[in-house]
């Protein structure tokens, strides 16, 4: 059995350069790194941050109804907000948990959009999680964006069966965006979406 993976090792090495030789225990640490729990989190959001682009603007774009605006949500104070309060406002509307590493990929992105929009844009994050779930994720990373509570099911045009999920509001009630998945929400070419929806 030694001498077989002698054997293997040297074949190995013969049909390969030392970069090869690199780049293949490198893509074995990155694997073997994926496989364990604690570390799949902070890797798959890693590798997924640097591969999100910006979200693209709906072409057939969709106006919510009365009826779509009757929900509520609750902050992780359980004070409960009424979406309807957010009529005629720009609404960033995002679903998200805590485990999804596209979501925790793309929030830095969210939280320093709403660093810069924060007066202009009302930003709405639901997770269904425990509210000392959320506060620890938030706190842990110093987010400054409001996080919220689901008390009930929005209405389907803002749902999707993924995380994250995110719809942008013009303030008509026009559904703008909606994207699945880790979007870049920081990059030029969204903000200036958003400032031509502030400016409506």
């Amino acid at each position: 059995m030694k001498f077989f993976f002698k054997d293997q090792w040297k074949k190995y090495t013969k049909r390969k350069t030392k970069a090869g030789i690199v780049l293949d225990f490198l893509f074995l640490i990155l694997f073997i790194l994926l496989i364990i729990p604690s570390t799949r989190l902070p890797i798959s959001s890693f590798v997924i941050r640097y591969t999100m682009s910006s979200p693209k603007e709906e072409t057939d774009k969709v106006t919510l109804s009365e009826n779509d605006y009757n929900w509520q949500y609750s902050d992780l104070n359980q004070e409960t907000y009424s979406f309807s309060d957010l009529k005629g406002k720009v609404v960033f509307l995002n679903f998200w948990a805590t485990w999804c590493p596209p979501c925790v990929a793309e929030f830095a992105a969210i939280d320093q959009l709403y660093l810069n929009y924060k007066n202009d844009v009302a930003f709405v994050l639901l997770s269904n999680e425990t509210k000392e779930k959320i506060e620890n994720f938030v706190n842990n990373k110093n987010y400054e964006v409001p996080v919220y509570k689901m008390i009930e099911r929005a209405p389907d045009v803002l749902s999707s069966n993924q995380y994250p999920h995110t719809v942008i509001l013009s303030k008509t009630g026009e559904i703008v965006v909606k994207k699945d998945g880790a979007a870049d929400w920081n990059s030029d070419q969204f903000k200036t979406l958003l400032d031509k929806l502030i400016a409506e």
